[in-house]
C-alpha cells in the first residue's frame, strides 16, 4: 500500500512494486482514515509505504527485513512483471458511495497508456504539467503515459492555486496539461483571458473525466484556439474508454466522444443485446484496458463482466456517427409519474442558466403526493434560486415532467477525485444535505 502525493519519491516507489511483483495500492491523502482501515482490511497489505506517515493508521504498521537484508538481495533482483500478472488494486467508490476495489493487471495499465497516447499524441519532447493526484486512476494514467515515451513531466500539488499553476505552464513552456474540469473553473475564473498567453506552446490538454460546462468549454476554445482538447470519458474499471475533441467535435458539444483508439463501445439493452443508434440503454465497453475484476468480489465481477464486456453501469446513447452521449448513471435515472427522467440532460441545461456554476439532480418524493417522484436540483450559484427565473428559462428546453420542482442552492457538491458529481451522498436525505453545508433554505419554483 502506497501513501504519497505527487512526487518523485511516489513516482518510484509505484514502479519499484511493479518491478518487485508487487501489486501497488495507491491511497491519496484526501482519504478519511475510516476509509484508509477499510482499505487496510480488504487488501491486508505486506508492506506500507508513506511519505506522510500522520495520515496512516498505527494498525498499518508492518514487520520489515533489515536495511542490511536489502543489500545482500540486490545482485539477486530481477523484475518480476508479466502482462497477466496483476499491477495495480484501485479502492474507488465511484458515484454510488459502495466501496470496490479495482484489479488491473501490467498489460491493462500498458494498453491504457498506448490508447491514450495514441489519441493525445504525447511525445518524448513535451512538458506536461500534472496538477491531479498521482494516487487516482487519471493521475496514473498520466504517470504511465511518461513510462511509455519518457516525457518531462512536472508534479504540482494541486488546484487549490489557480495563479501559480499558471505561473508553472508560463515559467517550464508547458506543451500539456492533465486537468479535471473543476480546475478549468477556476482558471476561466481567476486566470481568465491571461490563459492566451501559454496557447503559444500548450499543444495539447487532456480533460478528465467529469462534464464539462458549456462556458468552461467555450473558454476553453477561445482561449487556446490551437491547443489539442483531449476530454475522455472512462472509469476505474476502464480507463479512458472514450475521447472527445473539443475543437473537432464541437459540432457535437453534447456528446462525450468516439471509442478511443483500440476499444469498442456498445449500448446494450438489460439481457446484453446490441441496441441501434439512438436508443438509450447501458453503455458497455471491450478492450485490453478493461479490469481483471473487482478485489474478492467474484459475484459482483461476474454481474459487471459478461462475454467480455464491462457493463459500465451508465446509461446512454449513440447516434449514427458513432459518437456516444451520457444521459447518467443507471440508478439515477428519476421516476416521474412513470416517466423515466435522466439527471444529466437537467443538470447541462440549468449549468446553462447565467448565475448556475454547478448542478446536481436528485428524485424526492412529491410534496404533492401525485407523481411518486419529482426532479430535486441542488445547485451552487451566483444567486437565490428565486432570482434566476430557473422554472421559465428551463421551460424554453425541458418538457413539463423534467423541471425541478424542488431547489435548494448548496455552497459545494460532493465530488469523486475526477470531479465526478457524487449523487448518493445527496440520496442519504436530511443527513446528507447537512454535509453539503446548505446556504439556503429550499426554493419550490411555481409548477
Amino acid at each position: 500500500m502506497l501513501f504519497g502525493e505527487n512526487s518523485v519519491a511516489f513516482s518510484v516507489a509505484y514502479f519499484a512494486i511493479h518491478a518487485a511483483g508487487g501489486i501497488a495500492v495507491p491511497i491519496g491523502s484526501d482519504v478519511s482514515v475510516e476509509s484508509v482501515q477499510q482499505s487496510l482490511e480488504d487488501c491486508a497489505p505486506s508492506l506500507v509505504l508513506a511519505e506522510n506517515p500522520s495520515k496512516v493508521p498505527a494498525s498499518a504498521a508492518r514487520p520489515i527485513p533489515a536495511p542490511e537484508q536489502w543489500a545482500a538481495s540486490d545482485a539477486a533482483f530481477k523484475p518480476r512483471c508479466s502482462v497477466e500478472r496483476p499491477a495495480d488494486l484501485l479502492f474507488t467508490t465511484g458515484t454510488t458511495g459502495r466501496k470496490k476495489g479495482v484489479l488491473l493487471s501490467h498489460g491493462h495499465v500498458a494498453n491504457a497508456a498506448t490508447n491514450i497516447n495514441a489519441f493525445v499524441g504525447t511525445s518524448g519532447d513535451d512538458i506536461e504539467v500534472v496538477p491531479i493526484p498521482l494516487s487516482h486512476s487519471f493521475g496514473l494514467g498520466r504517470l504511465r503515459c511518461w513510462a511509455q515515451v519518457g516525457h518531462r513531466l512536472v508534479l504540482e500539488p494541486g488546484l487549490r492555486n489557480p495563479a501559480l499553476l499558471y505561473k508553472r505552464l508560463v515559467d517550464t513552456k508547458a506543451t500539456g496539461l492533465a486537468i479535471v474540469p473543476a480546475g478549468v473553473a477556476l482558471l476561466r475564473r481567476l486566470v481568465g483571458a491571461r490563459l492566451a498567453e501559454v496557447g503559444t506552446h500548450l499543444r495539447y490538454l487532456e480533460l478528465g473525466s467529469a462534464a464539462l460546462s458549456q462556458d468552461d468549454r467555450r473558454f476553453l476554445t477561445e482561449t487556446l484556439p490551437t491547443t489539442r482538447m483531449c476530454h475522455h470519458y472512462g472509469l476505474t474499471e476502464a480507463s479512458r474508454a472514450a475521447f472527445s475533441d473539443l475543437h473537432r467535435d464541437g459540432a457535437k458539444p453534447n456528446s462525450i466522444g468516439r471509442p478511443a483508439p483500440n476499444v469498442e463501445i456498445r449500448i446494450a439493452d438489460e439481457q446484453g443485446r446490441s441496441l441501434p443508434a439512438a436508443e438509450a440503454g447501458e453503455i458497455t465497453v471491450r478492450g485490453g484496458m478493461v479490469m481483471q475484476g473487482y478485489w474478492q468480489q467474484p459475484e459482483l465481477t461476474s454481474a459487471t463482466l459478461r462475454d467480455g464486456w464491462l457493463r459500465t453501469g451508465d446509461e446512454g446513447w449513440m447516434d449514427d456517427d458513432g459518437y456516444l452521449y451520457l444521459r447518467g448513471r443507471k440508478g439515477d435515472i428519476i421516476n416521474v409519474g412513470g416517466l423515466k427522467v435522466a439527471p444529466h440532460e437537467i443538470e447541462r441545461r440549468l449549468c446553462e442558466i447565467p448565475g448556475v456554476r454547478e448542478a446536481a439532480c436528485i428524485g424526492a418524493p412529491d410534496p404533492r403526493g401525485v407523481l411518486g417522484q419529482v426532479v430535486k436540483a441542488f445547485l451552487v450559484s451566483d444567486a437565490e434560486p428565486g432570482e434566476l427565473d430557473i422554472a421559465e428559462r428551463l421551460r424554453r428546453v425541458l418538457p413539463e415532467h423534467e423541471l425541478p420542482r424542488l431547489i435548494e442552492r448548496v455552497a459545494a457538491l460532493p465530488k469523486t477525485a475526477s470531479g465526478k458529481i457524487k449523487r448518493a451522498e445527496h440520496e442519504r436525505s436530511r443527513q446528507a444535505v447537512r454535509t453539503l453545508r446548505r446556504t439556503s433554505r429550499t426554493h419550490e419554483p411555481t409548477p
